[in-house]
């Protein structure tokens, strides 16, 4: 009886401290005025990386890349929500974080880790796309072969095969290619009235191809390797009819030559 208390007791806390860094993180970014601070908060909770022999720090790093991505590009959408008091994209954004520290994150099923690679690749394209106007383009294009990098691999470690290099390195190199498309051709989709936001299309783009990808993969798991049409041929027609619509019917193209 005592040990299920303290186990209570324990999960109490644990999902208070999660929440409270969400909290923390977008109230240091409105106070601050910029996101460094929260990105170091978020860096300073994966303190566990390293928590162990050198040797290990590599490992721990890729599989704990989903999570960082997704905190620190949070941190940054933060950011340029605006930073003259807070707002509703705020609130939004610190309730998205805090359901994924809580609930999404600590899953471990193969349909989890889909969903937990698909908010990294959404959300982390979101920053990159948002941030890479006033960036470097080749930065973006690294970071987004990293976010690719790290999405496909925490998707793949499910499986049974354990040489995947190849797929994770072009899934990263696809993002990174996409990436570069969608920074000389710069399309948003602006949300809201009093308090703006928009999301550009690279996102979306990036995470429909992703979701395909996924659909592949869970009908190759459960059919020794191989990809049934039936399995895929519905996700792939809603993923290109969908990206087809946006590009041809709600695209006001801004090009960057």
């Amino acid at each position: 009886m005592l040990r299920k208390g303290r186990n209570v007791l324990s999960s109490i806390v644990h999902v208070g401290l999660n929440i409270a860094l969400a909290v923390v993180s977008t109230a240091l970014t409105v106070i601050s005025g910029n996101c460094v601070f929260a990105i170091l908060l978020v860096i300073l909770s994966k303190w566990r990386v390293i928590a162990v022999r050198p040797r290990y720090w590599w490992i721990n790093i890729k599989s704990n890349l989903v999570d960082f991505i997704v905190g620190v590009s949070l941190a940054l959408l933060v950011s340029v929500a605006g930073s003259n008091g807070l707002n509703m994209w705020h609130v939004i954004l610190t309730i998205i974080y805090a359901i994924w520290l809580v609930a999404i994150k600590p899953q471990s099923s193969i349909v989890f880790a889909q969903v937990q690679s698909l908010m990294a690749i959404f959300f982390g394209t979101f920053a990159v796309a948002t941030i890479a106007a006033h960036a470097d383009p080749f930065l973006g294009c690294l970071v987004s072969f990293i976010i690719g990098y790290g999405a496909s691999r925490h998707v793949l470690v499910q499986g049974d095969d354990v040489d995947f290099t190849l797929t994770t390195f072009l899934s990263g190199l696809i993002l990174a290619e996409l990436t570069w498309v969608f920074y000389h051709w710069s399309i948003v989709y602006v949300i809201g009235t009093e308090t703006v936001y928009a999301i550009p299309q690279l996102p979306i783009v990036a995470s429909l191809i992703f979701f395909t990808f996924a659909r592949g993969y869970t009908s190759a798991l459960k059919h020794d390797g191989k990809i049934r049409m039936d399995d895929i041929l519905l996700p792939a027609i809603f993923s290109v009819s969908l990206i087809l619509v946006m590009i041809f019917c709600f695209s006001k193209a801004n090009f960057d030559v």
